[in-house]
């Protein structure tokens, strides 16, 4: 037998050639190629649909941005307020001896010295009665308000000092004249009393208070009184030393 040469047998027509194989992959290139096309389809449309609402509802109104203050850098600092300072009181020619307060002055005279009794108010000085310790022959005592007028604080003191006193004797208030204009009021009383002493007896004294007003309506008033045996000798001298206050003023 000889060989019969020819295609094998359920040969795909047409000859010889691959028989059915597996189906091709498409290439990875052409896929990302399709999947931006896509991509781009979609925001495309995106577009379009946001500019028709757009169109028309009108958009939004510009609504004004507010101007930001930058922030401050470095420390803030704010200066203290300054306290209000009060006024310097200047010593003049006639402020000279003791000073009361509010830059006035009185000049003690020679003898008289600061009350040993630290517990009352204001400035006080008394005489001596000689060869008496304890015991005195007048006081000289100054003090200042601003609760009264000139009027009210001379008579206010007479009767605060005479509850102490037996059978008180107050004099008419009465005004007094002054050469100094910075005193805008003067008002004096006299008064006389039995004044408490030692070993439960009672000695006379004579005396006045004087109440002074400054512009500012400032009350300086001096209680000065005298034992009655030693009044008519020594009386100038409680009036020396309210000039001297006086001219302080």
């Amino acid at each position: 037998m000889s060989q019969q040469y020819g295609p094998p047998p359920n040969s795909a027509p047409g000859g010889w050639g691959r028989g059915p194989g597996r189906p091709q992959r498409q290439s990875s290139g052409s896929m990302r190629s399709r999947w931006i096309i896509m991509g781009g389809t979609i925001v495309a449309i995106a577009l379009i649909a946001v500019g028709v609402v757009v169109l028309v509802t009108g958009g939004d109104k510009e609504q004004p941005v507010a101007e930001q203050t930058p922030d401050p850098t470095g420390t803030l600092y704010t200066p203290p307020t300054p306290s209000p300072t009060k006024a310097a009181v200047t010593k003049g020619r006639y402020d000279t001896g003791v000073e009361i307060g509010g830059g006035l002055w009185f000049t003690p005279v020679k003898g008289w010295l600061p009350d040993w009794d630290k517990s009352n108010g204001g400035t006080n000085y008394i005489l001596q009665q000689p060869g008496a310790r304890g015991r005195i022959d007048g006081y000289y005592w100054v003090r200042q308000t601003t609760q009264y007028d000139a009027k009210g604080f001379a008579e206010h003191l007479v009767d605060v000092e005479s509850d102490g006193f037996k059978d008180v004797r107050i004099g008419k208030t009465v005004a007094c004249k002054t050469t100094n204009p910075a005193i805008k009021a003067c008002y004096a009383v006299t008064f006389n009393a039995l004044v408490a002493a030692a070993a439960g007896k009672f000695l006379p004294f004579r005396g006045f208070v004087t109440a002074y007003a400054d512009q500012s309506g400032k009350i300086t008033a001096t209680d000065a009184a005298l034992e009655l045996s030693v009044y008519k000798r020594r009386v100038r001298e409680l009036v020396y030393m309210n000039n001297t206050l006086m001219k302080s003023f």
